[in-house]
């Protein structure tokens, strides 16, 4: 039986797998168009450029959330903490589309 839990892991393995890969081989489409086939099931229609631009705009709260000359892009920590904090709150996002 799929739950909301298991969509939400997926949803999570789906967007760190995408993130494992060298960033200008990354397909977003497809990882996107996955979660959107997840989203849809529970009437949640959302377009995956969309839904990649709303990942896009949480990796972007991050960074504004630090000080520009804090930034260490070369720096595989801050990189992945960028990411994790955009993964954190797009699934925040998700849980409260479906309440």
């Amino acid at each position: 039986m799929i739950t909301i839990k298991n969509d939400l892991d997926t949803i999570d393995s789906i967007l760190y797998e995408t993130l494992k890969i060298t960033p200008f081989k990354r397909d977003y489409d497809i990882s996107f168009g996955k979660i959107a086939a997840i989203l849809n099931r529970y009437n949640l229609i959302e377009n995956p450029r969309n839904l990649r631009f709303r990942f896009t705009l949480f990796m972007q709260e991050f960074f504004d959330s630090v000080p520009q000359d804090q930034w260490d892009l070369k720096d595989p920590k801050f990189i992945k903490q960028s990411e994790e904090f955009a993964i954190r709150k797009f699934k925040e996002w998700v849980i409260e589309q479906l309440t």
